[in-house]
């Protein structure tokens, strides 16, 4: 499956999460936050596709998206990799927090 699709797929499942997916030109890679209670994930404009995908995918498995049942085999490969990344690397934090 090609990057841009795995990325719009992965788009799809932000969405449903409630997540605003938005890319933004800046000096930083990407992740989620929340700011206004708007939930967001920013991913930077300059990256690939294939970087783009992953960003998104690590902060969808740190906000804890479970239900990936109907999720394309390759979609859900690159989700379930992100999630062991992301049990592997404990002080990596994440916590939603309203600003």
């Amino acid at each position: 499956m090609k990057a841009d699709k795995i990325l719009e797929s992965l788009m799809d499942v932000a969405k449903a999460a409630d997540y605003t997916v938005r890319r933004e030109t800046g000096t930083f890679r990407g992740g989620a936050c929340v700011i206004r209670d708007q939930r967001l994930i920013l991913i930077n404009r300059s990256m690939p596709a294939e970087a783009a995908a992953v960003i998104l995918a690590r902060a969808l498995a740190k906000i804890g998206i479970e239900d990936d049942s109907f999720l394309k085999p390759a979609v859900r490969d690159l989700l379930d990799r992100e999630r062991a990344w992301v049990a592997s690397h404990p002080e990596v934090t994440f916590a939603l927090e309203q600003a």
